[in-house]
């Protein structure tokens, strides 16, 4: 017997709500992406993936009956709202990270999905990595006994334009609340003290716009377990996303993704190929997974792997993370 699709909205164009369109149009048949709003809208774009309604305002969407869950993609300041009108739409909710900037915020959006009784799932998408997931599963089945160490690197391959860096929420709430969420989740422990220091070393307007570029953050976390997490805006080979957890027993670690496995050796030295250049492609199977994921909890009603809570933690984090870094102290994490 053949299931009903589910009949879906993105609201939210830009190249991540693109990226997801894509994806829920060629990896999943069970979902009908019926519509796509947009402030400005790309009726030529719509019209080539098949989607029968190209709308200039959310309201087109939340005002459907048909539609039963939402993708909201829109820029960081709107969330909160498109996540509160959503919820009062009675629409299942998946939210591109971050919710918003401050805790509080995204406690009222959070509360907002609750009080409707809808399921509200955020854009973590690194939980759904195969390999980070591989080391997560490692961790939880104590293949590595009792975690001591855990090491993250997230460094781009090239720094972010000027003109995304006033609007952005800084280095910690947009560039490393990804790995902060990642603590959590390879440690199922909560973060308890955050020490962050960090420079400006690869573009001095970034200095100028109230930001930094290269930062090292520790973390202590509930269990005893510690974490280091180094950051950089630019490394010019690739993107560069590590982890490795240490502990009683061993160590398991997830390296670099490249475009192909292929090593050359000659008596000139020994060639592979760089790490994937773009975030899109190192994490393309995660974001597919991670929409998988979501529909599968609208299809059946269970609860989502990355929460409306989960993410007021990872701000929490990244708020004690920037308070950290200027006052130049550690800082508990409320």
């Amino acid at each position: 017997m053949n299931k009903k699709k589910i009949v879906a909205g993105l609201i939210g164009a830009g190249r991540i709500g693109k990226m997801h369109a894509h994806n829920i149009i060629t990896y999943l048949p069970d979902v009908f992406l019926k519509a796509v709003a947009d402030c400005k809208p790309d009726k030529p774009w719509v019209d080539s993936l098949g989607i029968p309604v190209c709308a200039d305002h959310c309201g087109q969407i939340l005002d459907d009956p048909d539609i039963e869950a939402v993708v909201i993609t829109t820029p960081s300041a709107t969330h909160v709202e498109m996540i509160t009108l959503a919820a009062m739409a009675g629409k299942q909710i998946f939210c591109e990270k971050p919710i918003a900037f401050e805790a509080d915020n995204v406690a009222q959006a959070t509360s907002a999905a609750n009080e409707a009784g809808v399921m509200l799932q955020v854009g973590f998408n690194r939980r759904f990595d195969p390999d980070f997931r591989a080391v997560q599963e490692a961790v939880t089945a104590g293949k590595v006994g009792t975690p001591h160490i855990i090491r993250i690197t997230n460094r781009d391959p090239i720094r972010p334009s000027l003109d995304f860096i006033p609007d952005s929420g800084g280095l910690f709430m947009d560039f490393s609340i990804h790995d902060f969420d990642m603590v959590r989740f390879l440690s199922g422990s909560e973060v308890v003290q955050v020490y962050a220091a960090g420079s400006v070393l690869i573009d001095p307007e970034i200095e100028r716009l109230g930001d930094i570029d290269t930062a090292l953050i520790t973390l202590r976390l509930a269990s005893g377990t510690l974490c280091i997490i180094d950051l950089s805006r630019e490394t010019g080979y690739g993107y560069d996303q590590q982890v490795e957890v240490f502990g009683s027993k061993g160590s398991i670690s997830a390296f670099n993704t490249t475009p192909t496995r292929t090593v050359l050796s000659t008596d000139e030295g020994v060639y592979s190929d760089k790490p994937h250049y773009s975030f899109v492609e190192r994490y393309e199977a995660a974001f597919v997974e991670e929409m998988r994921a979501f529909f599968a909890c609208v299809r059946n009603g269970s609860s989502p792997l990355v929460s409306g809570e989960d993410a007021q933690m990872a701000v929490k984090i990244a708020q004690a993370a920037l308070e950290s870094y200027q006052q130049n102290r550690p800082v508990e994490v409320a």
